[in-house]
């Protein structure tokens, strides 16, 4: 409630944000949807971090150790989101290693809808989760039990990865944090 009350934090600030909506938040709307964020960021940021660290650390990735020690040493003055191999690592790691185990249940649409050859009926429920997603699609992920955030550097196939990217869910229920 004390941070509900603060002055204007900063514009790139969740605070900012609620303090300044077109309809303002009262202060205890304000400090809940704060706490709803920190609360759902801090598990999914540390297991990420967690997976991504594990891997890395294998001698297996000691090459992009390497190529990723020399882009941020090289990059000291680069803001971090220009650092392409830093975004291909950290991707390929969410794509691994998903941090929501969960599925995304849908309704199929009116007409119903073909997946994967079989009919599925108006009304049915399907779903699916990032891991399947991001493994069993070999079209879009070659070797998708590989580490190889090097996919991620060839343009023409990141547009392809990027829309079925699923580690932060996708459309009205994804992650509001995904930035």
């Amino acid at each position: 409630m004390k941070s509900a009350k603060q002055p204007d934090p900063g514009e790139q600030t969740l605070l900012h944000k609620l303090q300044h909506s077109k309809e303002p938040f009262e202060e205890i709307e304000i400090a809940a949807e704060c706490m709803d964020h920190l609360a759902a960021g801090i598990d999914t940021t540390g297991d990420a971090l967690c997976f991504l660290m594990y891997h890395l650390s294998l001698p297996s990735s000691f090459d992009i150790q390497e190529k990723l020690s020399r882009e941020l040493t090289e990059n000291k003055d680069k803001p971090l989101e220009e650092l392409q191999y830093l975004d291909a690592v950290i991707k390929e790691g969410l794509r691994c290693f998903p941090v929501i185990p969960m599925s995304q249940p849908r309704y199929v649409p009116s007409g119903g809808r073909k997946i994967d050859g079989f009919f599925v009926p108006t009304g049915a429920i399907v779903s699916c989760q990032a891991w399947s997603v991001h493994k069993l699609n070999e079209d879009i992920f070659p070797k998708g039990e590989e580490f190889l955030p090097e996919r991620w550097l060839d343009s023409e196939a990141a547009a392809d990865m990027n829309r079925l990217f699923f580690a932060f869910g996708a459309g009205g229920r994804g992650c509001t944090g995904r930035q």
